[in-house]
């Protein structure tokens, strides 16, 4: 039988294991619950690690999951999702590599971003493309960000 050892975040596996019965606890006050960002060693020394994917689940069911894949152990951590809405602009374009697409086509990347107050244009990186936002717009508020209160009111900004 395997034996399963937890500490904070690292389970260490043992031979023969047999899954682990966890008791019913509301998923938010069962600690074996959650989402969790998993890795193992992915060299024998550990001196780097293989990122296994985020799961949500009971820390016993993914780590059964993924027994195959461990190298000597798995390392979970808690994922805690941060969520930021963006702010004001701070630059007038930028490149931009999206893994979802294959190949930059920039009229298909102009149409699916039609609808948003900003242009498309090929970029020097490889397998990118340059969101370029209106320019005047954008560096009168970066300029304006500078200013302190005193210096809006002296301009007569609001």
């Amino acid at each position: 039988m395997k034996k399963l050892t937890i500490t904070d975040t690292m389970i260490i596996m043992e031979a023969d294991m047999e899954p682990i019965k966890s008791p019913n606890f509301p998923k938010s006050v069962d600690p074996t619950y959650g989402v969790w960002i998993v890795s193992t060693e992915a060299d024998c020394e550990g001196r780097s690690a293989k990122r296994l994917g985020i799961y949500e689940g009971h820390i016993d069911e993914i780590a059964l999951h993924l027994a195959d894949k461990a190298m000597y152990s798995l390392f979970f951590s808690r994922y805690e999702a941060i969520i930021s809405i963006p702010g004001e602009a701070t630059g007038a374009n930028v490149s931009v590599n999206l893994s979802e697409i294959e190949k930059v086509d920039i009229a298909a990347l102009n149409s699916m971003f039609s609808e948003r107050p900003i242009s498309v244009r090929p970029s020097n990186y490889y397998h990118s493309f340059e969101i370029v936002g209106d320019q005047d717009a954008i560096k009168r508020k970066i300029a304006l960000s500078k200013l302190t209160e005193e210096e809006r009111k002296l301009l007569g900004i609001e």
